[in-house]
């Protein structure tokens, strides 16, 4: 089984100061792991989950850290439950967000306390890690121990390695390779942990099976008496279903980002992300001197339509009033879905007078519009009214003030007979 994973948001007070965490995803193992479905935990706060011994909520400073500053942490936690030693990951992927990666390290809790033995231990344990293990000697710059994953990984031997140190970095991918290998020049390393008590690093590898890894590099040295590195300590850990984890959970961030911006019928922006948008432009066209206007249109007698053929039929009626909205006007022209069958349109760069020209020509092609449908085998046609108002550069007018304007308008022209275009 995959590790168990959760992608959380930090949740601040008004002082800047965390006090809760929210589920933003769940892999299937977290949910086998805690016994918690997706659908009871995503979307939740971590202090909506009651007495949870998997919540880890008394760890929210530890997590409050990681996401403010982009560090990594690690937490071992016992599972009274399964009755097993847990390594928690704990990374920020993006400000205000963790992740925890959750890795079972029992065996290696019992094997330490099996042997008993310092340097016994960490032989057993390299071993039979995944993780690759090795020691450098900053004399001679040559590795004086690896552990057989190491040979696993890359594919060259080990006594290959300790004969040529450098032969490993064959592996990485040629684009990361240079900065790597220069990141590791014993001289910039001996300079960084003047500092620093670790270097980390990510890049991608080539394994022994042609297969494209991510990996993370981790060195610490060992210090003499004088505070003088004299060996590093290195591992190296395959973190590429952490990279793909990562990498889909982004994704699907943005998806969601980018469904809750649109209409989820006409495929037009909707009206939060009108203002988004709209603000934008108009701060835009304020900086360039230019005048801005908006469209405010609106079906004519649309609940009739939806009375007389059914709401399904209402439907294609907004869907190619929508479309036709949006083929009409330019690219950076913003259009959206206002409420109902309301529709709003804001055009950068053109004044009033154009704006009522560009209004009355696509009230024209809405009146020449029909619908077809098999349902009603007959084609349905359909008017719209029209309000316009416009702001010149020297205007302080704000963006408000001129989608009042512009519905005003179109009230004015619902009342003066509909379909038909009105102005301020």
């Amino acid at each position: 089984m995959q590790n168990a994973f959760s992608y959380n948001k930090i949740i601040y007070d008004e002082k800047g100061q965390a006090i809760d965490f929210e589920y933003v995803y769940v892999n299937k193992s977290f949910e086998e792991f805690t016994g918690i479905r997706y659908e009871d935990i995503v979307g939740k706060r971590a202090s909506e989950i009651k007495d949870n011994r998997f919540v880890l909520f008394d760890k929210i400073d530890i997590f409050s850290n990681v996401a403010t500053n982009g560090t990594e942490d690690k937490i071992e936690q016992y599972c009274d439950v399964w009755k097993r030693w847990y390594s928690i990951d704990v990374f920020s992927p993006e400000e205000g967000y963790f992740g925890l990666l959750y890795t079972d390290i029992t065996n290696i809790k019992n094997l330490t306390s099996w042997l008993g033995e310092q340097k016994e231990i960490m032989k057993q344990i390299t071993e039979n890690l995944e993780e690759v293990t090795f020691l450098m000697d900053v004399s001679t710059k040559k590795i004086i121990y690896t552990s057989s994953s190491a040979e696993r990984l890359t594919g060259i031997s080990v006594d290959k390695l300790y004969s040529d140190a450098k032969l490993w970095t064959k592996c990485i991918v040629l684009e990361d390779r240079e900065r790597v290998i220069q990141s590791l020049q014993m001289i910039t390393l001996i300079d960084y942990f003047k500092y620093h008590n670790i270097y980390i690093d990510e890049f991608r590898i080539i394994d022994c099976r042609q297969q494209l890894r991510w990996v993370r590099l981790k060195c610490i040295p060992i210090k003499d008496e004088n505070n003088n590195p004299i060996r590093l300590v290195g591992i190296i850990q395959d973190i590429t279903k952490e990279k793909n984890d990562k990498n889909e959970i982004l994704k699907a961030k943005k998806r969601a980002e980018k469904l809750a911006m649109f209409d989820y019928l006409t495929k037009v922006y909707n009206r939060r992300a009108f203002f988004i948008r709209a603000r934008e432009e108009f701060s835009r066209a304020k900086r360039m001197k230019k005048p801005v206007a908006v469209i405010l249109t609106d079906l004519d007698r649309f609940k009739s339509i939806n009375d007389t053929y059914g709401h399904d039929v209402g439907d294609l009626v907004l869907k190619n009033f929508s479309r036709t909205i949006k083929n009409f006007v330019r690219k950076y022209d913003v259009v959206a879905r206002f409420g109902g069958e309301e529709f709003v349109i804001m055009l950068s760069g053109t004044d009033l007078s154009d704006a009522y020209k560009k209004a009355e020509s696509l009230r024209k092609i809405i009146e020449q519009t029909k619908v077809y449908t098999k349902k009603t085998n007959s084609p349905i046609s359909f008017t719209a009214s029209f309000g316009v108002a416009a702001a010149e550069p020297h205007q302080n007018v704000a963006l408000e003030e001129l989608i009042c304007s512009a519905d005003k308008a179109l009230y004015r022209a619902k009342n003066y007979g509909r379909n038909r275009v009105e102005c301020v």
